[in-house]
């Protein structure tokens, strides 16, 4: 958490962010003592391609055709 917005909390609600931190924490320590790895620990991300820009990815690089300029020398 970045200072500034650390500094606009209220003292009550920086208090429940530490004790979420801390039960967190011995969540963790619990995980890895009984054989977890960091992977199941992070769990599965979704990510999702930007669609448009994918699909503009792919028509900017296929290949051109050329018989229409050839045809008008």
């Amino acid at each position: 958490m970045s200072r500034s917005t650390r500094h606009k909390l209220s003292a009550t609600v920086l208090k429940r962010l530490d004790s979420l931190r801390r039960i967190r924490g011995h969540d963790r320590k619990a995980h890895f003592a009984a054989g977890g790895t960091p992977t199941d620990w992070r769990g599965t991300h979704d990510i999702r391609t930007d669609e448009a820009k994918e699909s503009d990815k792919y028509h900017c690089r296929e290949e051109i055709e050329t018989e229409e300029w050839e045809d008008e020398e």
